[in-house]
């Protein structure tokens, strides 16, 4: 119900000739008029490094965190300076008060960076422990020690599991799931889980849904790995619901500019539905003296274009999929607000399609339907539809882009950055932004 009388904060008016950079809409009419001075902002990164964000995936399928590495684009090394301003850029102050942040450093990055500016409530560093073994062992422990002194979380990997009195100081143990037979790897997890209780485990290098599962049921707490948008193989039952049933009926009968009377008839099929949109349209923010009562109003105070954008957002939340599904929709939000703003200097027209390409980029995970059987239900642009099923047209290179941006891929990212015409340093400075209002929004939903 909150997430659904925010919608409309997320995408201000439907006129709008530009982004709204504020999700919420705060700026009120009597304010409009005033300039409002912006929030202070992190330093930015220096040009040449890029973040890569890897999901950490919880227990209930949903994202817990993400594991946060720093490189410089060009191959060369960082400084440790270069690198705590790179992680500065992603607000991960503000971001590891709430999430789980995992901050791998290079050795010596603690004492030579401005590391402590990253340190809040849920921040973990990694620090590699040495490669000899016995060599700068208490160094290294030192350094350790120095972090969980300043506020921060100790992260050890298998490496740091060989130095004596590590696992005793770290809150989270990564393991590589690759690097081990499958039944080595359950004793070692048996064993630590009984030895270092007070530890969160994280498996890396997980590559599907059920390889995290698999780690769920060893008592393992986070999975790490590429597989949060891959389909599940074996859950990939049909998941179209009765409420989905009915979004899809409306979102066709909007593109088809259908009354609102029909519309609004479709959508009393399911109460649910019904009362979601009434409360997102007497929400403060559409600034109206009375509240509407009933449905046809409630679509006539949202307009078309906010309702469109709403219902295709509430796909991922009128099902059973539970924590997948809400992961789901943050990586489809955080794809779709990328394309509006790599788009910025484009139509409108195209901004909010290319904004429903990256939103139904994972709408056939979702439903464990192929793309194309999503598609043939969907009255789409021509446009959009030719990318989601052969990732063609004009919109292809966009969609591209998102994904090499997603997957850390930096130099595929930059050679489709420039096909586009985009400086490789606005390209990471949308992603920024994109995670920013990702964030900031299911923060409040």
């Amino acid at each position: 119900m909150v997430f659904g009388r925010l919608v409309k904060r997320f995408f201000g008016d439907d006129q709008a000739a530009a982004i709204n950079d504020d999700p919420f809409g705060r700026r009120t009419a009597h304010d409009a008029s005033r300039q409002v001075e912006p929030p202070p902002s992190p330093p930015p990164p220096v040009r040449s490094a890029v973040v890569r964000r890897d999901e950490i995936i919880d227990e209930r399928s949903r994202i817990a965190g993400y594991r946060f590495v720093a490189r410089a684009a060009d191959g060369c090394a960082l400084s440790a300076g270069e690198r705590a301003t790179a992680l500065a850029s992603e607000h991960l102050a503000t971001f590891a008060r709430r999430r789980l942040a995992l901050l791998p450093l290079a050795a010596g990055d603690w004492r030579q960076g401005d590391c402590a500016a990253l340190i809040a409530a849920h921040s973990h560093f990694l620090v590699p422990a040495p490669a000899v073994r016995g060599d700068g062992d208490e160094a290294w422990l030192a350094t350790l020690q120095e972090i969980r002194e300043a506020g921060g979380r100790i992260a050890v990997d298998d490496a740091g599991l060989g130095v004596d009195g590590a696992a005793a100081l770290a809150e989270l143990i990564v393991l590589d799931f690759r690097s081990y037979a499958l039944a080595g790897f359950e004793r070692l997890v048996r064993r630590l889980r009984r030895l270092h209780p007070h530890a969160a485990l994280a498996a890396d290098g997980i590559g599907s849904w059920p390889e995290h599962r698999l780690c769920q049921s060893l008592g393992i707490r986070y999975s790490i790995g590429d597989f949060a948008t891959a389909a599940d193989a074996e859950e990939q039952t049909e998941r179209l619901t009765q409420s989905r049933l009915v979004l899809i009926e409306m979102l066709n009968l909007l593109r088809g500019d259908a009354e609102l009377a029909e519309i609004s008839a479709v959508a009393k099929r399911d109460p649910a539905m019904a009362v979601k949109v009434v409360g997102m349209a007497n929400s403060p923010v559409s600034g109206l003296s009375a509240p509407v009562a009933s449905l046809d109003q409630a679509m006539l105070v949202l307009g078309r274009g906010n309702l469109y954008r709403w219902l295709s957002i509430a796909m991922f939340r009128a099902g059973d999929g539970g924590g997948r599904d809400e992961t789901l929709l943050e990586l489809a939000l955080w794809r779709a607000r990328f394309l509006e703003i790599v788009a910025a200097d484009r139509p409108k027209q195209e901004r909010d399609e290319l904004f429903l390409v990256g939103l139904l980029s994972l709408v056939d995970n979702l439903l464990g339907q192929t793309m194309a059987q999503v598609v043939a239900q969907m009255k789409l642009p021509e446009r959009v539809a030719e990318v989601l099923l052969e990732s063609a047209g004009p919109y292809g290179r966009f969609l591209l882009l998102a994904l090499a941006v997603e997957r850390g891929r930096d130099v595929q990212a930059e050679k489709v950055a420039g096909a586009l015409g985009l400086a490789p340093d606005s390209v990471e400075a949308a992603a920024r932004a994109a995670r920013h209002w990702t964030e900031e929004a299911l923060a409040a939903a």
